[in-house]
């Protein structure tokens, strides 16, 4: 759409036309592309677990930084006064090291409570998973709101 609102802009009654038309031979591989995508391997970087009952048992444990941060995005999820944009895991030497958290915020939210309810459930999450919620620094930023 025309930043001007203009609807009888050419520009924004070419890319509607181009957004209705099909790109020719989409269907054909539309399914093998699909399936491709959603069965390529993701690395993610192995996080050391805290043992909560050290000295039972041999071993190291570890979790994917893809499962926590798949972890966090759903604690983060249906919050009515934000929406969580970007969590991106700090990770060096198999430790996490922090935490960031990107969100847009609903329009004349207070945006404190917000931060700290964000903080609060990125701690719980990383304490269940990994046991080490304590010294991980979470960073919060809030770049964008919507109504």
């Amino acid at each position: 759409m025309a930043m001007n609102g203009d609807e009888n802009d050419v520009t924004v009654r070419a890319a509607r036309a181009l957004r209705q038309q099909p790109e020719p031979g989409w269907f054909q591989v539309r399914d093998a592309v699909i399936a491709s995508v959603r069965s390529t391997p993701r690395g993610g970087w192995p996080l050391l677990v805290d043992d909560p009952r050290p000295g039972t048992a041999a071993g190291i444990v570890r979790v994917s930084g893809l499962v926590l941060g798949a972890l966090l995005s759903r604690a983060l999820a249906d919050d009515p006064e934000y929406a969580a944009t970007d969590i991106d895991l700090m990770v060096e030497g198999g430790r996490l090291q922090g935490i960031s958290i990107e969100l847009s915020a609903r329009y004349r939210a207070q945006l404190p409570p917000v931060v700290s309810r964000v903080r609060a459930r990125c701690r719980a999450v990383v304490a269940e998973v990994i046991g080490a919620a304590a010294g991980v620094p979470i960073h919060v930023a809030v770049n964008d709101v919507h109504p």
